[in-house]
């Protein structure tokens, strides 16, 4: 019954992540600009509150499940380790993960040529490639919460605040702390000091907006592009953030589960 479970959420997902991105195409003629970098800037828009949910959705439960149901002993009773398990939940989510995504990105990229031009088209696959990144670190994030208990409460409220924090509050909360240390002067948001903009970039989306940014000029991560903009916020840190988000999480949750008793 769990397998069929899980099966029937991975299609689910599948499919609304598909209707999602492909609804977006159609969407654009009404609340986008008609160029097709400004169609990347909604669509990642779209990937960046769609594929974390999806990632944690099919990834916060992938070990833990199998703990508390007595399966994973059976599972290392094989010539397998816990290392090897970890190792494989979580390339099988990413590719479970990524492949309709990417998919339904790939035909969302080549109707939107047809429909909006093709100027930066040149540079979609670069787009795949940070979009690819910005759900492999969800991945991480959700693969390493299941490997770190099994609290069905705790793994659940993990997800969620995961996902509300890394998703919809970071940007407030940092502006939140930013304008109380500064007193309350609101003018410090037009002009962070360096090490705020860092806070910044270190939420995934962010990374991933200052990545689509690279390679298309549009309004994404304008914070990092500014004149004088230090190293630490450019294309190649937050693609080093994005790798982080899927590798810390994954190791402190690996090491939790290798210390743990089955």
């Amino acid at each position: 019954m769990r397998d069929a479970a899980r099966s029937k959420t991975t299609w689910l997902t599948a499919v609304l992540t598909a209707v999602a991105v492909l609804g977006y195409v159609v969407a654009h003629d009404y609340i986008g600009e008609p160029n097709f970098p400004a169609f990347v800037a909604g669509l990642a828009g779209v990937v960046g509150v769609l594929l974390p949910a999806v990632a944690i959705l099919l990834g916060y439960k992938s070990i833990a499940d199998d703990r508390t149901s007595g399966r994973l002993t059976l599972t290392l009773s094989l010539p397998h380790s816990r290392r090897d398990l970890a190792l494989g939940t979580f390339l099988g989510r990413t590719v479970v993960v990524l492949v309709p995504a990417l998919l339904a990105l790939v035909v969302a990229g080549v109707v939107g040529a047809v429909r909006f031009g093709t100027e930066g088209v040149l540079w979609y696959p670069w787009f795949l490639l940070a979009s690819a990144l910005f759900g492999t670190a969800f991945v991480g994030f959700a693969v390493g919460l299941s490997m770190s208990t099994t609290a069905d409460r705790w793994i659940t409220l993990g997800g969620l605040g995961g996902y509300l924090l890394l998703v919809t509050f970071w940007g407030g909360l940092q502006s939140a702390v930013l304008v109380v240390l500064h007193r309350f002067d609101f003018a410090v948001l037009q002009n962070m000091p360096n090490w705020a903009l860092l806070f910044r970039l270190l939420e995934p989306g962010e990374a991933y907006a200052r990545l689509v940014r690279a390679g298309f000029d549009v309004d994404l991560a304008g914070l990092y592009v500014a004149e004088g903009a230090p190293l630490y916020v450019s294309a190649p840190a937050a693609l080093v953030l994005l790798v982080a988000w899927a590798v810390v999480p994954l190791a402190v949750g690996y090491r939790r589960f290798r210390a743990s008793d089955l």
